[in-house]
């Protein structure tokens, strides 16, 4: 006999509801929320890849009253409403089914449930298996020899054989089981004081409640569920035939209307690009044609020649390294790939080490051939990083000009708030293309090699893809930055940032490795001398870096006061902010706080600046990244040297580290309040602007408006607690935060803030309007046209609602001053090469320049900062630069 067909009744509200609550936080770049439906949609791809079904329904329940709503008025009535994440989700994931092709049935005045129940009793007396898709109990009832129960997020299997093992009962007796114990989410009441477990007792014992009734006075020996049992008949009965799934739904589609077609791969891979899902878009990416791709290997005089003659006639080509590393100082040249039209590109192959029989070209010929088209300022370049080629080919002795567009950045203004802009996520999201992936031709894991390992033959297609996606990326990319109003940020800030970020990132920092050595000796004997007094404090030795073992010190053997509880609610919490309460009661935590401070001084700072030394150079080299943080502002990785804690003396003693080269000093030229100046330029506040205006210490005119006092009684202390006010007040502090940070009450710090608005009254008008605006658009924006998108700002969480306008006040700031810092860091490179200064600029951390300057340039190099940084960009009120200069950063800043 054949297996009987088999059909799939998906519980599609119940989904919702469990995808929601799985996936606690998923949303676009856009701030669309897309938990649910990422959520749902692996559950449905989970069921068609693990059972390739024929027959599929998703069954919804419909809003509005039910023929339940009618027994009973108040069923459902103490569930709250749907949470507006999730209501704005469901069209996305009827979307999505649609897409899949799998029909959707839905029937006002019933609920899933009862779709589901109706077509499982249909099915099979049609002869078809089916499985019911769900987690609810509920459906335990429905259970048959022909029907089971799968929960796919759990992945578990349930049949009435199952049901027999577990509760002692058949399947549909679990109807009285429901009748019995009710179900307080859908407020059913059943009997008070039963329980699931004393239900299913009940009806393995009794058979059914018509039969406990019967029978009801065995059991009087159980005093008090005697009495509930008496006290109730009559909702036990109304609680089963609330819980009853009703098989006999009148419904117009038929079971073989559930037969799935292929599903709709184009349309499905478009809705998981628009909704960020990457991992699944680039799964159901159609495989490109490549065969209208026309790539070709580079490798004779003659053809090197005529290429770069085809180059040297562009307007704009796109350009890209292949290399032995990903971090360009350590980089060696393996090759290079061109492209100046769609589906094209050519590459030249320099330093591979695989033995194929092809010669490539000589350093020399290379040089000859490309240096005059790289290194002409007329022709334009595009690249994907070009930051990153910029600095190889310096390496290599071609030091690019005429960079004019790249695509990471430009993909980053578009939409800052998304986390990768690499060329694989660019061509999946502007083309639907799939590169070939480095594994692909490298390996992964431990057999992966080098690019230098690779075959020629094989590098070929995946270089020239790296130039021609780049190519066409520029060419979709450049329309939409204009339409978008980005083309000053492009092309005045950071287009011309690229080469000045590149050159400062070649000079690096000079390191003094003895500083580091005898650091690192000193905080180990510090953290030795600390283990052993914590041991004595302990009384006892234990695993110092075991949050769970000092936790048991701390809380069972010293009976310390429990603050809080872990994350995940599985242990005494033993983090700073507890062990910093506990300090002021107990010397063990204090020492902790020590020795965690120290151990992580040690570790991410010292010792691992020392290993970043370079050692051809004797000097660290960090990489500056434009397309990271969500405002514009700049940051640096391996290693990042803005995350120095400068406050703590172990900070400065880390800065000390730092130093010039020989006949040289450092100069830091930092920006003071300028976040600050730019709030008072943009809420065009008249008491802020003539403070700044007047030359006045800001913090002790802030002092006087909120307290209220004369001049000669603003103490240091009240002049800090202003400080702490304005600041605060630029990244949306609440009164509980100020109260904590003064240690002064919730009252008296919402005092404070209403007492800065009334006097700064244009800073709270700016505040007001900005949250306003963005509610209505989604988008703020800094003074230069840099946007961020905040959709969250109208979410109906109130945590997510705050971040928002939080975000939607300071974007505005902190952006703007990003964008004036690019700025003076392109004008000053710019200047120090028109006054051919020796003087270089290494670094930059946060709103500080860092200058090595010839002893005999100082002077020159202040008075030149000083102009450039001062007068960068028109504001309302006055930037202002405060200099320091030293034998070591530490000194300088």
């Amino acid at each position: 006999m054949a297996n009987p067909k088999k059909i799939f009744l998906i519980d599609g509200s119940a989904f919702l509801y469990r995808a929601f609550h799985a996936i606690k936080s998923l949303s676009t770049s856009k701030g669309h929320p897309t938990n649910a439906t990422f959520g749902f949609t692996r559950i449905l791809l989970k069921l068609l890849k693990d059972n390739s079904p024929e027959y599929a329904v998703v069954l919804f329940d419909v809003k509005g009253p039910t023929f339940r709503h009618k027994m009973y008025d108040q069923y459902k009535a103490n569930r709250p409403p749907m949470p507006e994440e999730l209501v704005i989700q469901i069209p996305d994931i009827k979307r999505i089914i649609a897409a899949l092709n799998i029909p959707i049935v839905e029937k006002q005045g019933f609920e899933a449930d009862d779709l589901v129940g109706t077509y499982s009793k249909i099915a099979q007396k049609k002869g078809f298996e089916v499985v019911m898709v769900t987690g609810d109990k509920d459906f335990i009832q429905l259970i048959t020899e022909k029907c089971t129960l799968w929960d796919p997020m759990k992945d578990t299997i349930k049949d009435a054989k199952k049901i027999k093992e577990d509760m002692g009962i058949e399947p549909g007796q679990f109807i009285d089981v429901l009748g019995l114990a009710g179900d307080s989410a859908d407020n059913i009441p059943g009997v008070q004081g039963v329980g699931p477990k004393t239900a299913v007792k009940l009806i393995a014992q009794f058979g059914s409640i018509e039969n406990i009734y019967e029978n009801l006075d065995s059991l009087r020996k159980k005093k008090k569920l005697y009495e509930n049992l008496c006290n109730s008949k009559n909702i036990v009965l109304l609680s089963r035939n609330l819980a009853t799934i009703d098989t006999s739904v009148i419904v117009k589609k038929h079971v073989e209307d559930f037969k799935l077609e292929a599903f709709d791969r184009k349309k499905a891979f478009e809705l998981f690009q628009e909704f960020e899902f990457k991992a699944l878009a680039a799964e159901f990416a159609q495989n490109a044609d490549k065969s209208e791709k026309i790539y070709k290997l580079m490798t004779t005089i003659k053809e090197l020649e005529k290429l770069a003659q085809v180059l040297e006639n562009k307007e704009i080509f796109a350009i890209d390294t292949e290399t032995t590393s990903r971090h360009p100082m350590k980089a060696q040249l393996v090759g290079i790939s061109f492209s100046f039209r769609k589906n094209q590109g050519f590459y030249i192959p320099i330093g591979h080490t695989f033995p194929d029989e092809l010669e490539q070209p000589s350093k020399g010929d290379i040089l000859r051939i490309f240096k005059p088209v790289l290194e002409n300022p007329d022709i334009k370049k595009v690249g994907q990083n070009i930051k990153y080629d910029y600095i190889v080919l310096s390496k290599f002795g071609i030091v690019m000009q005429g960079i004019a567009f790249d695509t990471m950045i430009a993909s980053y203004l578009l939409n800052p708030s998304v986390r990768g802009h690499s060329l694989d996520s660019i061509a999946m999201n502007l083309f639907g293309y799939k590169t070939i992936s480095y594994e692909e031709v490298a390996g992964k894991g431990k057999n992966q090699i080098g690019f230098q390992e690779v075959p020629i033959s094989e590098a070929v297609n995946y270089a020239s893809e790296d130039a021609d996606i780049t190519f066409m990326a520029y060419q979709h990319f450049k329309k939409e930055i204009k339409n978008q109003g980005f083309s000053y940020l492009m092309e005045k800030i950071e287009v011309p940032l690229i080469t000045v970020l590149a050159n400062m990132e070649m000079e690096g920092i000079k390191v003094d490795p003895n500083v580091l050595k005898h650091l690192s000796n000193t905080f180990n004997l510090e953290l030795k001398d600390l283990e052993k007094k914590i041991y004595s404090l302990a009384g006892e030795e234990f695993n110092i870096n075991s949050s769970q073992q000092l936790g048991i010190i701390l809380f069972e053997k010293l009976k310390l006061k429990v603050i809080k509880k872990t994350k995940k609610k599985t242990g005494d919490s033993t983090d700073v902010e507890v062990l910093t309460k506990l300090a002021q009661t107990h010397e063990l935590p204090e020492k902790m706080l020590r020795y965690r401070t120290l151990g992580k001084l040690k570790s991410t700072y010292v010792d691992a600046l020392y290993r970043l030394i370079n050692k051809e150079t004797g000097r660290i080299h960090t990489s500056f990244n434009q397309t990271i943080t969500v405002t514009g502002r700049l940051s640096s990785s391996k290693p990042n040297l803005q995350n120095i804690p400068i406050r703590k003396k172990e900070g400065k003693k880390i800065r000390k580290a730092f130093i010039p080269k020989e006949g040289h000093l450092l100069i830091s030229a930092d920006y003071s309040q300028i976040e600050l100046r730019i709030l008072a330029h943009c809420a065009q506040d008249e008491i802020l602007i003539e403070a700044f205006n007047n030359g006045e210490d800001i913090h002790t005119r802030t002092a006087l408006e909120i307290f209220q006092v004369l001049p000669q009684f603003v103490t240091q202390d009240l002049r800090s607690q202003a400080k702490t006010i304005n600041f605060g007040i630029v990244y949306g502090m609440s009164g509980f935060r100020l109260a904590n940070d003064l240690s002064i009450s919730r009252k008296m710090a919402n005092a404070y803030i209403d007492n800065y608005f009334k006097r700064y009254s244009g800073v709270k008008k700016f505040i007001d309007d900005t949250i306003e605006e963005t509610k209505k658009t989604g988008e703020v924006f800094t003074i230069f046209g840099r946007k961020r998108r905040l959709d969250d700002i109208n979410s109906s969480n109130v945590n997510v609602r705050n971040f928002a306008q939080r975000a939607a006040v300071n974007t505005p700031i902190q952006g703007s001053a990003a964008d004036l810092i690019k700025l003076a860091m392109i004008k000053m490179d710019a200047a120090l090469q028109k006054n051919n200064m020796v003087s270089k600029m290494l670094l930059s951390v946060h709103d500080e320049i860092i200058f090595e300057t010839p002893f005999e340039e100082k002077d020159q190099l202040i008075e030149l900062a000083k102009n450039v940084m001062e007068n960068v960009h028109p504001l309302k009120v006055p930037l202002e630069v405060h200099f320091g200069t030293g034998e070591n950063w530490a000194q300088a800043h």
